[in-house]
């Protein structure tokens, strides 16, 4: 409570998909403060990503990047192998 005053907190907002968090006891609310002050509200989430499912798929992406660009420098080194010279002659 004395850090909601001490930063002047108007309002706490929670989403309706979120994430647990391991390290709270799940008999723990930790909206309990701000639901007795009546500064809690809970906000429709337009989509249910989660910070978890983004970070899933940031490493799936990075992935695929790292074998697509494994393929480019296979094939770049093949062209630079292979390619031949026009003499001036």
């Amino acid at each position: 409570m004395k850090q909601i005053t001490t930063f002047n907190i108007s309002l706490v907002v929670r989403g309706t998909v979120s994430e647990s968090n391991s390290l709270v006891n799940s008999e723990t609310d930790p909206y309990a403060v701000p639901k007795t002050m009546g500064i809690f509200q809970m906000l429709e989430s337009p989509k249910d990503i989660t910070t978890t499912l983004v970070a899933q798929r940031i490493i799936t992406n990075h992935q695929i990047y790292m074998i697509r660009n494994t393929k480019k420098e296979a094939s770049e080194k093949k062209y630079y192998a292979e390619k031949q010279y026009v003499s001036g002659d």
